[in-house]
């Protein structure tokens, strides 16, 4: 059964990094990966004995993609995903790909030392990407020096607050959405940038940005499910129910947590948008313990990662367990299919400017 009449994931990682650990002295673990993928080449252009590669895992998206009755993606930037690889995509399939654009190249040469970030080179390099076909915001999480993680400062929210302010700038002048991540994932890293950038600790700092820039959408990148989930979901959604062009990404939402945003009156599905993560590194786990004891009990089901089980090697079924989830909530609430498909597409659709097969085919009224 199809979920929507035209379906768009909008957190799609439609690129891989491959690395040789048999011939690195490294040990094969979260953290050590997220470093060694910002030295990746893109596959295409790399030697042969090339030990870290970024290629397109376009074939495997494109088989998910028809199993699920998924019509669009967003693809979003990763540690050392290439910008230059998702515009070959785009170019390739403008029927299936958009893309959301990063400064991969002035975090890369920062990365490797070859030059000092600077947030002014950051957005023209957002700026020269948003200029062309295809790219449709900027994401995944706001841009943000790299080599903070190394060097473990905190930075503060002044400070912050005027590169964000020049961020915003390039989102305005290009008419897109930009994406907030509040949060990290648990289990992968040493050095967390959630810990370390007053955006990534709070959803509720967007609200200054909101008031200086109230033309340009926020889309909440995983709905604030990761890391610290029920403070960064609570965050989350009073911040939506507070500016209309805010949107939150469920597509990790277990089906009791569905119903905290859509039982919000001032949030409901207008402001809801699918986005699962396909791609990343982390698995869907459940805690069967914990069934019945109310929406905002621990998890039932969450995804992230587990250190102890080493890194993941597979292409975790992203589609598969947030489509049951979302069916489950859709079920035991009645949820009209109207709805449904405005959480699933639309809203996407009217936030990207992009035309599904036919007009007519989301709520709209005279």
């Amino acid at each position: 059964m199809r979920m929507g009449r035209f379906v768009i994931d909008t957190h799609v990682h439609g690129q891989r990094v491959a690395v040789n650990f048999e011939d690195r002295e490294e040990k094969p673990d979260y953290a050590t990966l997220s470093k060694l993928m910002w030295q990746a080449q893109d596959a295409d252009q790399a030697d042969d004995d090339a030990e870290i590669v970024t290629y397109r895992n376009t074939d495997r998206l494109l088989y998910d993609m028809d199993l699920y009755g998924v019509d669009m993606v967003c693809l979003q930037p990763g540690f050392g995903f290439s910008d230059r690889l998702h515009g070959k995509m785009v170019e390739e399939r403008p029927d299936k790909f958009v893309a959301f654009a990063h400064p991969y190249e002035t975090n890369r040469k920062a990365v490797a030392g070859e030059e000092e970030w600077d947030i002014d080179r950051a957005c023209e390099e957002l700026d020269e990407r948003l200029s062309q076909d295809g790219f449709v915001g900027i994401g995944e999480m706001l841009p943000f020096d790299p080599t903070i993680t190394e060097r473990a400062e905190r930075m503060p929210w002044d400070e912050r607050h005027d590169q964000l302010r020049k961020i915003y700038d390039v989102a305005a002048k290009h008419d897109v959405p930009l994406r907030w991540h509040p949060g990290s994932v648990n289990g992968g890293y040493e050095r967390d940038p959630g810990t370390l950038l007053p955006d990534r600790r709070s959803i509720k700092y967007a609200v200054d940005l909101h008031l200086e820039y109230p033309e340009v959408p926020i889309i909440i990148d995983h709905g604030g499910v990761q890391g610290n989930w029920r403070k960064n979901v609570e965050e989350s959604c009073n911040v939506a129910a507070t500016y209309d062009n805010v949107y939150i990404e469920i597509g990790n939402y277990w089906s009791d947590l569905i119903k905290r945003p859509m039982n919000d009156p001032n949030i409901g599905p207008e402001q809801l948008i699918w986005g699962t993560d396909w791609g990343a590194s982390w698995i869907a786990t459940n805690n069967p313990a914990n069934r019945s004891t109310g929406e905002y009990d621990y998890p039932p089901q969450r995804w992230t990662q587990i250190k102890s089980r080493g890194l993941q090697a597979h292409q975790a079924d992203a589609w598969g367990t947030s489509m049951r989830q979302i069916d489950k909530y859709a079920r035991e609430v009645d949820l009209p299919a109207d709805d449904l498909n405005l959480i699933m597409g639309g809203n996407v659709c009217r936030l990207l400017d992009i035309d599904p097969p036919h007009k007519r085919l989301f709520p709209e009224y005279i």
